[in-house]
């Protein structure tokens, strides 16, 4: 522990001063380690959070590129049916027509 200095004793430094400073020593030494050790810890789980959140952004991303792409996907197939809907269509009107003149 630091002793309070003769100097401070001659200037009349305030002894609530060295009682706040006895007071921080008591507290270190009572918390001090358990402290490093919460602020080690909080630091280690903010580092994960850190990757977690990118992780998770990234994975949100490539969700969102695959929904586009099947999106396209069954439009493609979609616009695809309407084509082959509709030939089939004019097919059944032309046979219809063929029909009818028998």
């Amino acid at each position: 522990m630091t002793a309070t200095s003769l100097e401070a004793l001659r200037v009349g430094e305030p002894s609530r001063r060295i009682a706040d400073e006895k007071m921080d020593q008591v507290r270190e030494l009572l918390l001090g380690e358990d402290l490093r050790r919460t602020d080690v810890r909080l630091e280690a789980i903010e580092s994960r959070l850190r990757a977690l959140e990118t992780d998770v952004a990234r994975r949100i991303d490539a969700m969102q590129a695959r929904l586009e792409a099947l999106s396209g996907e069954v439009s493609g197939e979609r616009r695809a049916a309407f084509d082959e809907l509709a030939k089939g269509i004019l097919d059944l009107g032309q046979r219809i027509k063929t029909i009818s003149r028998i």
